[in-house]
């Protein structure tokens, strides 16, 4: 191994978007890192070794299963990754000159190519937002928020049903093939969550900004969609037992209307998992169903902090 240790594990979690956890499981299952170790027994990783995950993150963002990204093996990552790659800063932001500047502008790309219904500069603003930066930075930083952005502008009348369903579909198709490789990666054995939408609600770009940020800290999630009725909801529990269930709901009419049924469901449930709901139709002092265990989640909560709210207790 070249270089003295010099990152901590937190630091390369920071660095290239990749759990703590999944950090482990690759050291353990695929010998593509040897991190050295303090006195007490901490990890430490080089420049190579943050040269390869990129290279692994690269590849699997891309649709590549982590065992056959593994098979090139350590030698043949740090090849690929060349001599010119340099570390992020730590908050995962890019390092080139003006990229910040470059993110707000794809952002407002975005946001234009929406209300102009055009989907080749959507899509051209979206790779380019991908190119630039991690994952999950796209996600936070421009995704989530041009999502919210258009909206606004859709309730202002200043963006078309058209644009806006033109937009939440691209939205959707990148995030389910996030969801996607991260569940791959983490397998069967990770702890499970389910993610929907009420019934009626036919929003969902919130819930899936959820899923992903579950996954990247090692919960495998499954997401059932729009729109999905309390009885098939009901059902999916019985067949996966799942640790926990998000549900989004952006219509307070929406939620005022199937509340009854979800109060239904949580007192057969009995406290037997978490549940969490959130999204702008949600709101606070709903007493009947806190006591009950359903945690609310307000408007303002960044998609983030909500999936970090439903970790388990480790």
């Amino acid at each position: 191994m070249s270089g003295q240790g010099k990152y901590k594990m937190g630091t390369i979690a920071r660095m290239t978007g990749l759990s703590p956890a999944l950090l482990r499981a690759w050291e353990r299952r695929h010998g593509l890192l040897d991190p050295e170790r303090t006195e007490g027994g901490h990890r430490l990783y080089t420049e190579d070794d943050l040269a390869v995950l990129r290279q692994v993150k690269r590849l699997v963002d891309e649709g590549r299963s982590i065992g056959e990204v593994a098979v090139l093996g350590r030698q043949e990552l740090l090849a690929r990754s060349g001599a010119s790659l340099r570390p992020d800063r730590s908050d995962g932001a890019p390092t080139t000159a003006g990229g910040p500047a470059e993110l707000v502008r794809l952002l407002e790309a975005i946001v234009e190519a929406a209300v102009d219904i055009d989907q080749a500069r959507l899509e051209r603003s979206l790779d380019a937002a991908f190119a630039l930066v991690s994952p999950e930075f796209v996600v936070s930083q421009v995704l989530e928020p041009a999502a919210r952005r258009i909206g606004e502008l859709w309730v202002e009348g200043r963006c078309s049903v058209a644009g806006e369903h033109m937009a939440s579909s691209a939205f959707i198709l990148r995030l389910q093939k996030l969801l996607e490789n991260t569940n791959r990666i983490l397998g069967d054995a990770s702890p499970q969550v389910v993610t929907a939408c009420f019934p009626d609600e036919l929003h969902e770009v919130g819930a899936l900004v959820v899923a992903y940020y579950l996954t990247l800290n090692s919960l495998r999630v499954v997401h059932l969609g729009a729109a999905l009725p309390f009885e098939d909801l009901e059902r999916a529990i019985d067949v996966l037992h799942p640790y926990g269930i998000y549900l989004s709901v952006t219509r307070e009419a929406v939620f005022q209307a199937h509340r009854p049924r979800l109060l239904e469901l949580v007192r057969r449930r009995n406290g037997g998992l978490a549940m969490m709901l959130g999204g702008q139709g949600v709101r606070a002092g709903d007493t009947e169903l806190e006591e009950l265990g359903v945690r609310i989640v307000l408007e303002g909560r960044s998609a983030r902090e909500v999936g970090e709210a439903l970790l388990p207790v480790r």
